[in-house]
């Protein structure tokens, strides 16, 4: 059999089993480009470039690049922000330890090398373009606060934290986590990420955090 692929009726050759389709290729394509040379730097034709495709066939999956940022948006929503039932939520409140919780952003941040290119996108052209500053503030900054506040009350009504403000509280976690993204996503992009590295630097300053978070009378956080 000749190792030429078949070709299908419209005279494309035919999709092999597992392989990326084409939008897929231009949504990955797109991102490294952003990452590498910042949104304004890397035009439709770049992107077709990069896939092995026509510029008109891009405009085929996307009308312009502005869908395709709106397609990282969406992206980051559904790996950030999963949708999960509350009871569910709340049983992981309770089986997961308070320092778990807090380690596994970091952790489940650089397990996804798209999320690592996205969130450099997002540090960068948020100085540039006012669509995306606007999400940055709103999904990268107030959302994450708002969500770590209800956590944060949620685990103070149950004894598991001290009380204080929890909008306080969450400004403080988030402050160092932003100060992370900065440092690992920006100062350090290109430098292979070492997981027992970034795990063994973050744990130092969450113990503190939970450390300083501890019940009054020195209970676990269990």
């Amino acid at each position: 059999m000749s190792a030429r692929r078949v070709k299908g009726k419209t005279g494309r050759p035919v999709k092999v089993a597992g392989e990326k389709g084409t939008k897929e290729k231009i949504f990955e394509a797109a991102i490294e480009m952003f990452a590498e040379r910042g949104y304004d730097g890397v035009s439709i034709r770049d992107i077709g470039r990069a896939v092995g495709i026509s510029e008109a066939a891009v405009y085929r999956h996307y009308p312009g690049k502005e869908a395709i940022l709106d397609s990282i948006f969406a992206f980051v929503e559904g790996r950030i922000y999963p949708q999960a039932p509350e009871e569910s939520y709340d049983a992981i409140v309770d089986a997961v330890p308070f320092e778990e919780l807090l380690q596994s952003i970091p952790r489940y941040m650089i397990a996804d090398p798209q999320l690592i290119r996205i969130t450099r996108i997002m540090m960068i052209e948020m100085y540039r373009n006012e669509k995306i500053r606007e999400y940055v503030q709103r999904e990268l900054f107030q959302r994450p606060v708002d969500e770590t506040e209800a956590l944060f009350r949620r685990l103070m009504a149950k004894g598991k934290i001290r009380e204080c403000d929890p909008g306080a509280l969450a400004k403080v976690f988030i402050a160092y986590i932003t100060y992370w993204y900065f440092e690992t996503f920006i100062f350090d992009y290109g430098v292979p990420l070492d997981a027992s590295h970034v795990e063994k630097t973050t744990r130092a300053q969450i113990k503190l955090f939970v450390a300083l978070t501890r019940p009054e009378g020195g209970v676990a956080h269990e």
